[in-house]
């Protein structure tokens, strides 16, 4: 009797650990996303890497992350949780390693790679657990809510690390940092997780080979077309293939028996709903980032640690409004939570279309950055729980790396296709000062930012398309208890 007290006890003490060990499994693999970002001029000069070798130490993650992520989330459902969840971080923070110590492009691109191969096995379990370890109700919905936030924050809080890390040590610590983080993750899981034992199940080969080869293929796509231009060969070819191979899945899919995405996660309005949303959600932030950064360091010339600090409020915004959102889910719903996320950041990415370097921080720049943390913070937060909604067990993996997948893909096309617009404007407003006669150096300030300022206008109208399916999809007020 004293044996099992004592086992009662230590296992509700593990038990108390779980979230805290999701959260930052959650948060060390959305912080990759942007920490790299600010380190990018000092990876140029040390490896005198051309402008298309340098996209591709964003893309080499960005490919293997988005592409893999559904096979992640199948992986943990056949495998189980845990163990899926430890090889994803092992494989994370070996590439971190490599990474910070590469001295060649090569290894630093295949490092970049294998990050994106661990993160994609290591995201979606985070949230699968989370609805494996929490039935539904009080428990649960604080648990949606660390993770909506932990979400969020990371990729703000890459964007200061990475400029703090790359200006007070070095670009390499941008990686390094993972290493204490992910050993400690990897020695931690088997002691606090419990051992979810996969289903036992036909593994879909034929499905995981032609999901995987289409998102591979369409994320491969749209950043090839971001960066050569929409009328390159081998874009049109990676895009069409990708349509193609869509197809080839949705027929294997609903012909096997267990396939590797029941497509009736699909059907359900509320999951739908929330996964579009999270997808358009992305492709506004991140774009947003990406000018945000762009025009700091290289257009107002900001130090990457002052870039950096700069990106505070959002992070700030993103834990106060997800700490809100927890109390104000049950009493106004989900849906006008959802709804009011997507308009806060829709107006900050129209304030900043006036963005300019002799604009005061705190009158121009600080509003725009806590309405984006509050966009963040809180559709995050509603969002995710929308998700998991009726998800049976077996199927939390799968369901989890969906909304991981639509995230990442949101992200990818919004960045490449975004940035490929504001570049055609830069480069006609230059030809067209050169027509005229006028030196490029003196309108290239503000053919950059208006470039810039396009693409924020765009990044406003995805907002508002999220807004729009959120108030056609996203369940009201909920009638269960207030936590």
């Amino acid at each position: 009797m004293i044996v099992s007290t004592r086992h009662s006890v230590t296992t509700s003490r593990l038990s108390a650990f779980a979230l805290p060990l999701i959260c930052v499994a959650q948060l060390m693999a959305t912080l990759d996303v942007t920490i790299v970002n600010l380190a990018l001029p000092a990876v140029q000069t040390e490896f005198a890497l051309s402008n298309a070798s340098l996209a591709w130490v964003i893309d080499a993650y960005t490919l293997t992350y988005g592409g893999l992520l559904l096979l992640g989330g199948r992986a943990g459902d056949l495998f189980g949780h845990r163990r899926t969840l430890v090889v994803g971080v092992l494989l994370f923070t070996a590439a971190s390693l490599l990474g910070g110590l590469a001295q060649d492009e090569s290894v630093l691109l295949a490092a970049r790679a294998i990050q994106g191969l661990g993160a994609a096995l290591a995201t979606p379990t985070t949230l699968s657990l989370i609805t494996t370890l929490h039935p539904p109700g009080p428990r649960r919905n604080k648990a949606m809510i660390a993770y909506g936030a932990m979400a969020g924050l990371g990729i703000t809080l890459g964007l200061v690390l990475g400029g703090i890390l790359t200006e007070a040590a070095s670009w390499r610590w941008v990686f390094l940092v993972n290493v204490p983080i992910g050993l400690l993750l990897a020695v931690a899981a088997p002691k606090v997780l419990p051992d979810t034992a996969g289903r036992r199940r036909r593994l879909d080969l034929l499905g995981a080979l032609s999901g995987t080869a289409a998102l591979t293929s369409l994320v491969y796509g749209v950043i090839r077309a971001g960066g050569e231009g929409w009328d390159d060969p081998a874009a049109h070819t990676a895009l069409v293939l990708s349509v193609l191979l869509f197809g080839v899945f949705v027929k294997v899919e609903r012909a096997v028996a267990e396939p590797m995405l029941p497509l009736g996660l699909l059907r359900h309005r509320t999951r739908l709903g929330a996964y579009l949303i999270a997808m358009l959600l992305f492709a506004c932030l991140y774009p947003s980032f990406f000018f945000l950064t762009r025009a700091l360091q290289d257009v107002f010339a900001r130090r990457p640690m002052e870039t950096g600090l700069q990106f505070l409020p959002i992070g700030v915004g993103v834990l106060i409004f997800a700490l809100a959102t927890r109390r104000f889910v049950p009493v106004y719903g989900a849906r006008r939570m959802v709804v009011g996320g997507t308009v806060a950041a829709m107006l900050a990415a129209l304030w900043l279309v006036q963005l300019d370097a002799g604009d005061a921080y705190v009158t121009m720049l600080l509003p725009c950055l806590v309405g984006l943390g509050a966009g963040v913070g809180t559709t995050f937060v509603a969002n995710a729980a929308a998700a998991m909604t009726d998800v049976p067990e077996h199927e939390a993996g799968i369901a989890s790396g969906l909304l991981s997948t639509f995230q990442a893909v949101g992200g990818t096309v919004g960045v490449a296709v975004l940035a490929s617009v504001a570049a055609r404007v830069t480069e006609d407003q230059l030809a067209d000062a050169t027509a005229l006669g006028l030196p490029a150096e003196a309108v290239v300030h503000d053919a950059v930012m208006s470039g810039f300022a396009r693409g924020f206008v765009l990044a406003a109208v995805l907002a508002g398309l999220a807004c729009a399916i959120a108030i056609r999809t996203s369940p009201g007020r909920s009638t269960g208890p207030r936590d």
